[in-house]
């Protein structure tokens, strides 16, 4: 069943197409997880009655997958990626109205630098990697949020790093400390308004399996977190006067 205000059809059927068409050289599988619209489900359950008319930063944000199917009636969304092969997908998805007020921008997560502050941040499917750093990264671009503005990420429990590992599937991940990762949030003067385990994309029995092991062990593979901003923090100048309140 499509969620409330879902893109038609026709319209994924485009988006697919020219995902296929620009990374015809990647792997399938790769492809068809960002067309994947499941993957937004939480997301819209958390944030969807924040993203309308609200001014959104995607970090790292690959394909336009948020653009497209969740945040269309978003006032604003500045996306970077360090994937050049997708500033001309960027181009033919606005020239086809498939996305709006949509800018992008090639740049590393580290080296991106905001020129304004924003409602909402969302840095989805990044802190997997071991190329990155969760601590680094919150404590660059909390400074970007709005006065009760919102941070939405997704990030791997080190408590499920055995079971993935018995399986020969976790040495290429990273996993952190759940309750250090609440700290943290804290500790930069983040509110934790959300904190919910993700069940994955996949359906069948991988869902079953990760229902089973979250309500035997209250153990999941990655959780979803939204942090909200406090709307009395003073926020920390940033260099260009137009940021500070």
């Amino acid at each position: 069943m499509r969620a409330e205000g879902a893109r038609p059809e026709v319209s994924v059927g485009i988006y697919r197409d020219c995902l296929f068409r620009h990374f015809g050289d990647r792997e399938p599988r790769e492809v068809e997880f960002f067309i994947n619209e499941r993957r937004f489900d939480i997301l819209r359950d958390t944030l969807g009655q924040h993203l309308r008319g609200a001014d959104i930063l995607n970090v790292a944000c690959g394909p336009f997958a948020l653009e497209f199917y969740v945040a269309p009636q978003a006032a604003s969304i500045d996306s970077f990626d360090v994937d050049e092969a997708l500033s001309p997908l960027h181009e033919e998805l606005c020239a086809r109205g498939l996305i709006e007020r949509s800018t992008f921008r090639t740049a590393d997560v580290m080296a991106y630098e905001p020129q304004r502050r924003y409602d909402v941040i969302i840095i989805n499917d990044l802190f997997y990697t071991k190329y990155v750093d969760f601590y680094s990264i919150v404590e660059k671009y909390v400074r970007y949020l709005k006065p009760g503005g919102r941070l939405y990420f997704d990030i791997l429990d080190e408590r499920a790093g055995p079971i993935w590992a018995a399986f020969g599937k976790d040495e290429r991940y990273r996993r952190y400390d759940l309750a250090d990762v609440g700290r943290t949030l804290s500790a930069h003067g983040l509110s934790v308004e959300a904190r919910i385990p993700s069940m994955g994309i996949k359906g069948g029995l991988d869902g079953a399996m990760r229902r089973m092991m979250w309500g035997v062990s209250s153990i999941a593979n990655n959780f979803i977190f939204v942090g909200r901003r406090l709307a009395w923090m003073v926020a920390v100048p940033l260099g260009f006067p137009e940021l500070v309140p």
